[in-house]
């Protein structure tokens, strides 16, 4: 399972380094941008890290063996190696075949009245005026937040994910324009974190098979409608009821960090206090948690729910991994790789590629875009939304046909999505509220005229019950 998860996250990385981005343009209106980095890891085994570890220490590093330290790799690359020649060799290194892909999350500090308060997030943030490109704000913003330096030797940007835009509203207001930037960490050894804790709470390395799997660990998440409505309270409590929430899928993650603040985990398991440093500087420290500490926190703490923006993206990058099977048959005969379709069976939840075999038996696939958009608790939404989806479902059609294809980035295939659902629910949420309303405005006409008719004939109103 290891190799092949493996074979997909390199075809996806050599597919992001070639495809030339779509970059979205800020409206003279609303300029604010934010990055974010994507950082790929491929755990060793514990023997071969320990091992490399014994080398790497001892200085006992052959020349037959130097090219599994990427300082090394940096130094034969010498800017004269594409992206694509350097990600083959890292690939086929000996304990990167035996080792576990993760992609790094981190969970956002608590902080009232922010509304990415203890969301699971990329490391990641605001574009200054000083900031040179996104990229300079990806690399920035992460050795702020999580004291990675980007810049190193150790680490490949390999390329850039489409643009999002963040909206508010349900779709309706542009907060600004986010882009993704893909990196890759060559090292085997996992580059040493320092949180900085008013922004983050934890970091965890999560694996990838958590995530490109035929069934991801799903969850729910309940989000009140409201939130996205005018600040009057007494209004926002009429829409609540009316309108109900929205339900959003989760994929459930272990909560297991690598590294968290010192003061919390000295709570947890009973640390001692670090001599000779005061209590005030002791609370601003990293812990590194060893695998004890790890596994006790995954049996005893809530999982983490992937959802939202951060899913989107992930999924973004998902979708670029699950074109391997298909770009890799397009030599095939049409007739043969239409067999092959039919006998895999790919159940129509699926949006991205086809199921592929392992060597277990188990199927590779990506969760489909549409894993991100909600659903409302009254039926009836819902229904209506399925009226006017006409138009959101035949976009979702062209883009799975033009997937590996020239015309995939002819369009802003996420962003037309986004835009189209949202723009049903909009319509969905207008045609149920003014039914709503109907319905009220009938029940009182019709007990006003009750009243009056008992007020006016109380005889006649007791013989017509």
């Amino acid at each position: 399972m290891s190799a092949h998860l493996l074979a997909h996250l390199q075809h996806g990385l050599v597919r992001i380094s070639k495809v030339s981005p779509r970059v979205l343009e800020s409206p003279p209106t609303q300029p604010r941008r934010a990055s974010v980095a994507l950082i790929f890891h491929v755990r060793p085994t514990a023997e071969d890290e320990a091992w490399l570890r014994a080398k790497w220490r001892h200085g006992q590093v052959m020349e037959e063996d130097s090219h599994l330290f990427p300082s090394t790799m940096q130094q034969d690359a010498n800017g004269k190696m594409g992206v694509d020649a350097r990600l083959r060799q890292f690939f086929a290194l000996p304990w990167v075949q035996r080792g576990t892909p993760e992609l790094l999350f981190i969970q956002r500090a608590v902080r009232p009245n922010d509304n990415w308060s203890s969301h699971v997030a990329f490391p990641g943030g605001r574009r200054d005026e000083e900031d040179e490109n996104g990229l300079y704000t990806a690399m920035r913003e992460t050795w702020e937040e999580v004291g990675i330096d980007l810049a190193d030797k150790e680490f490949l940007h390999v390329g850039h994910l489409e643009d999002r835009e963040i909206t508010s509203s349900l779709g309706k207001r542009l907060l600004m324009i986010l882009s993704p930037y893909v990196f890759i960490h060559f090292s085997p050894f996992s580059p040493v974190p320092n949180l900085q804790l008013s922004e983050v709470a934890s970091l965890h390395w999560i694996p990838l098979y958590l995530l490109f799997t035929p069934t991801p660990n799903w969850g729910k998440l309940h989000v009140e409608v409201a939130r996205h409505m005018p600040q009057n309270s007494n209004m926002r409590l009429l829409l609540g009821l009316l309108i109900g929430k929205m339900t959003f899928r989760t994929i459930q993650l272990p909560n297991a960090p690598t590294a968290m603040a010192f003061k919390e985990a000295k709570d947890i398991f009973s640390l001692p206090e670090k001599p000779g440093l005061p209590a005030n500087e002791e609370a601003e420290e990293t812990h590194l948690l060893d695998e004890s500490q790890r596994a006790y926190l995954a049996e005893t703490t809530p999982q983490l729910q992937l959802w939202g923006l951060t899913l989107g993206m992930s999924l973004d990058f998902l979708a670029h991994m699950a074109t391997y099977q298909r770009e890799r048959h397009a030599h095939e005969a049409l007739i043969v790789h239409a067999v092959k379709s039919v006998l895999s069976h790919s159940p129509s939840s699926w949006l991205f590629g086809s199921p592929t075999a392992t060597s277990s038996g188990v199927a590779c696939k990506a969760p489909s875009i549409v894993e991100v958009f909600p659903r409302f608790g009254y039926p009836d939404i819902n229904f209506w939304i399925w009226i006017f989806g006409w138009r959101y479902r035949a976009i979702l059609r062209k883009w799975a046909q033009c997937i590996g294809t020239e015309l995939e980035r002819q369009a802003h295939w996420s962003g037309l999505t986004l835009a189209a659902f949202y723009s049903c629910v909009r319509r969905a949420l207008i045609v149920a509220l003014v039914l709503r309303a109907m319905g009220i405005v009938s029940l009182v006409s019709f007990g006003a005229w009750a009243g009056w008719r008992r007020i006016r004939n109380p005889s006649a109103a007791l013989l017509s019950f």
